[in-house]
């Protein structure tokens, strides 16, 4: 793309794991320069997945899905040292991302309002578990864990028991959020010349992904009940001759639709309360129906027919449909072990996609770099070095 919406913008990563990560990702995609700081081990995920050399050299997959387009610098934020120079980083930035538990950065002497002091426009975003306020503030909380205090789990119930989602989609769904956040304080700080605090809690976001059920149960004090497998004739997984088909059929015009795309004619003239008062009957013939061809020859038939229905399909699979590719959704980049895909920013404007600039940096790659921009002298450099108050890749 010729011009990304946050060239020129710099942006102090000061974050971990995967929900603030995920946003500063966003931030890069979108053509911000994206410093990421790192403690001496290096981000978590750096050793999260991949084979045996992707761990080695702190490129696991669970690192390399979310910081391709960054820069690495390895600062010790336990030494006085480390802490002068992530101050001296924030004051020379126009956002700042912090994911720690509520308290942790303060530690450090890199909470809001010491930064703000110095760097009075900075947008600072804090995310975290549950918030900065409340009677949860402070706690600690991973996704899973979320998944389950926050109501989400409760609306998936499989054998009567809850379970969670099969990904971190909370972790992902924060990041999204945080940076359309971010976006808009950049646009208040536009209006007003003021810098921004945004306090994002993962919490809250999993509450917004359940936004109508939310709603419901704050206005009546009464849960809804969460969806099973299968609600209807027409709503719900059902068995193909290999693999399941998903049927969306809420309106009348859209059971009509799935009826004949099955060769069901008979019930296709069906209104709403007959297919209500045949029920069973009509949900015997979906399922002898559908379990006469595969999910995926029940896909095309369903995709030429434009009924709502669509075969059940795992990642590789739908990767092979090729809509993926054709919606240029990933990118190959380059790693220190090899090249990796990794997704870019999901949309297209004006028809081009949104892809990391470069590739995946290593712990410290960086750092060097980084500080000679800050006006450090090579001098400093080396002390900072010498007194692990700063790692680079040669020492990592």
């Amino acid at each position: 793309m010729s011009r990304r919406p946050l060239e020129g913008f710099r942006v102090l990563d000061l974050t971990h794991v995967l929900a603030g990560p995920y946003c500063t990702y966003q931030l890069a995609l979108l053509g911000a320069d994206v410093i990421k700081v790192e403690p001496p081990r290096g981000d978590m995920m750096r050793r999260a997945g991949g084979t045996r050399e992707q761990i080695s050299q702190g490129l696991g997959t669970g690192f390399v899905a979310q910081n391709a387009g960054k820069r690495s610098i390895t600062l010790d934020l336990s030494t006085p040292e480390g802490r002068d120079v992530a101050l001296d980083l924030a004051n020379d930035v126009d956002i700042l991302v912090e994911n720690y538990r509520p308290g942790t950065i303060d530690a450090h002497g890199l909470d809001h309002e010491r930064v703000r002091s110095s760097n009075p426009s900075i947008i600072y975003a804090s995310i975290s578990a549950f918030g900065r306020t409340g009677p949860h503030a402070g706690r600690p909380g991973f996704d899973d864990v979320i998944q389950a205090t926050g109501g989400f789990m409760s609306m998936t119930v499989r054998d009567d028991v809850p379970i969670r989602a099969g990904g971190p989609v909370l972790d992902y769904a924060t990041g999204i959020h945080a940076a359309s956040a971010i976006l808009a304080a950049v646009l208040l700080r536009q209006q007003t010349g003021e810098g921004q605090h945004i306090d994002i809690a993962m919490q809250d976001v999993t509450m917004l992904l359940l936004n109508r059920q939310t709603s419901i149960t704050a206005t009546t004090g009464i849960p809804p009940a969460p969806l099973r497998d299968r609600e209807g004739p027409f709503l719900g997984r059902f068995e193909a001759k290999e693999g399941s088909v998903m049927l969306a059929g809420y309106l009348v015009r859209h059971r009509r639709a799935i009826c004949r795309a099955l060769g069901l004619d008979e019930y296709a003239r069906l209104n709403g309360s007959q297919f209500e008062e045949r029920a069973d009957e009509v949900e015997a013939a979906v399922e002898a129906a559908i379990a006469e061809r595969t999910a995926e020859e029940w896909d095309d038939v369903f995709a030429e027919a434009g009924a709502l229905g669509g075969a059940v399909r795992d990642l590789g699979q739908v990767l092979a449909t090729g809509q993926p590719d054709a919606r240029r959704l990933l990118t190959e980049v380059d790693t220190a072990v090899g090249p990796g895909q990794v997704t870019n920013a999901g949309y297209l404007i004006n028809g081009e996609a949104l892809a990391p600039a470069f590739g995946v940096p290593r712990l410290g790659e960086h750092s060097r770099e980084i500080l000679g921009e800050l006006g450090y002298s090579a001098d400093k450099i080396e002390r900072l070095v010498e007194t692990n108050a700063v790692g680079t890749l040669d020492e990592s």
